[in-house]
């Protein structure tokens, strides 16, 4: 791949993120709101449960930032479709493994400012002190959940080529089925039957279950992290010859030119 490539794909991208409201809002406005709530209710539920309101918390935090992760990337090739600009961009030679790994690396700068910006609004404003207590298990499960993120991107941006510029919504609407299949707020044991075997190939079951581990124990257990690395690992390893296929039957069939 051309460093060089990669680098104008993304000043382009970050000058897009810069000047769109719309991306403004998507990438801090709903994830500081979203603190702000469930920090506020944290506050509120300390005088009948603490851990409570700090694991619906944690939560949230990480779940915003799976999000984050995942969706800036597949609504940053969707900017280029909906402004017809994804074939010149294309025609400039730029690989389709150049033109993805611009935007994932867009994506985890945009959204690790934003973890950023809600682990400090949560430590400061709302006492979570286990951020600081636990701060490695913290990045752990962060990278966790950003190598989730990446795997489930390409798989996402896969579709959408594969599929058609129709599917625009699995950018932000595949995350919410990927976290209610993750058992956000529930240990595995207390799930129906048939959904603890889904959420055993969920990208981020084991990442909300750190969480909670690091609320009620005070620190993440090592196997929740093991099985979280490789089953992120595995979203990658899957996605990407899945992407490369997809990419050149499209461009063999036609279907990357309509998407155009």
């Amino acid at each position: 791949m051309r460093l060089y490539k990669i680098r104008s794909i993304m000043l382009r991208d970050m000058m897009i993120l810069k000047k769109s409201k719309i991306r403004f809002i998507e990438s801090f406005y709903f994830p500081i709101t979203t603190v702000l709530i469930w920090g506020l209710f944290s506050l509120y539920s300390k005088a009948f449960s603490l851990e409570a309101g700090m694991l619906v918390l944690a939560v949230n935090i990480l779940w915003s930032f799976a999000y984050l992760a995942q969706s800036v990337t597949n609504i940053l090739i969707m900017e280029d479709v909906w402004s017809d600009s994804f074939k010149q961009v294309i025609l400039t030679g730029v690989s389709q493994f150049e033109y993805l790994t611009a935007r994932i690396l867009v994506s985890i700068l945009n959204s690790v400012a934003v973890l950023a910006i809600m682990l400090g609004m949560a430590y400061y404003i709302f006492g979570m002190t286990i951020i600081a207590e636990n701060f490695a298990g913290i990045l752990m499960l962060s990278a966790v959940t950003i190598t989730g993120s990446i795997g489930l991107a390409v798989i996402i941006s896969a579709m959408i080529i594969g599929l058609g510029r129709e599917y625009a919504f699995l950018s932000w609407s595949a995350m919410q089925l990927f976290v209610f299949f993750s058992l956000p707020f529930i240990p595995l044991a207390a799930a129906p039957q048939v959904l603890q075997y889904i959420s055993q190939i969920m990208p981020y079951t084991a990442v909300f279950e750190g969480a909670r581990a690091i609320v009620t124990t005070g620190s993440v257990p090592p196997p929740a992290l093991y099985k979280g690395f490789a089953i992120a690992a595995a979203y990658i390893i899957v996605s990407l010859p899945f992407y490369r296929h997809i990419f050149e039957r499209a461009r063999r069939n036609g279907n990357l030119v309509r998407l155009a």
